[in-house]
């Protein structure tokens, strides 16, 4: 099983949402090898404490295609479970006119299937009229699923599926994760705070991983 976790911005929970899928898959005894695109060096510690497997950086900005491709089957090819968080938004990469070193470039040189995250922090049917720009943006890409984060309650959530539902009925909605501050990440003016600022202890993960249990499918 692999897949890509793209994001509609930056900010949006795409790391708590990661790091939620990984727990998850962890527990229920699969080795997960995690991947971060972009030269990013502080998501991937957080993916390393938690799976125990050295994080891979991807790249379509600085390196090939098939550097890309060879580094991600390599990496993969003793583990169960391939989790590659994307960068900034899911279209965001060298410029404004082209998907060179996006998040969507990479999910089709390696065949990835997209979960895209959505904070849907203060937003109800306008949640499906931007799911449907990111699905119908570029036909080549596959987005098979959304989670919604930032979720204020049950009843914001049911608003969110019927507003999918009625508007995009084949892009199944695969989960709504609450405000949580217990699992939230810090952030600061240059990103998140270091994975080894932080204790990342057994309840911590196994936190993460009740997280995803409880609300994505």
């Amino acid at each position: 099983m692999a897949f890509l976790v793209g994001g509609t911005h930056s900010g949006c929970g795409k790391t708590t949402v990661t790091l939620a899928l990984m727990a998850a898959f962890q527990a229920r005894g699969l080795q997960v090898q995690p991947f971060k695109i972009g030269p990013d060096f502080i998501d991937p510690g957080f993916h390393t404490r938690l799976t125990g497997r050295t994080s891979r950086n991807l790249d379509g900005w600085m390196l090939s295609r098939d550097y890309n491709v060879d580094r991600f089957l390599r990496s993969f090819q003793e583990s169960q479970v391939a989790i590659v968080e994307g960068v900034m938004g899911l279209f965001d990469g060298y410029d404004g006119a082209s998907e060179a070193g996006s998040s969507a470039e990479m999910a089709k040189w390696l065949g990835l299937p997209v979960i895209l995250v959505v904070d849907a922090g203060s937003m109800a049917r306008s949640a499906a009229a931007l799911v449907y720009g990111y699905c119908h943006f570029d036909q080549d890409l596959r987005v098979t699923g959304v989670i919604f984060n930032r979720v204020g309650s049950p009843g914001h959530f049911q608003y969110l599926q019927s507003a999918m539902a009625a508007s995009l009925p084949s892009v199944p909605v695969l989960g709504g994760i609450p405000r949580d501050q217990e699992v939230s990440l810090p952030e600061r003016h240059l990103g998140l705070v270091m994975a080894d600022e932080l204790a990342l202890d057994k309840p911590w993960a196994e936190r993460l991983g009740e997280l995803a249990e409880r609300h994505i499918d």
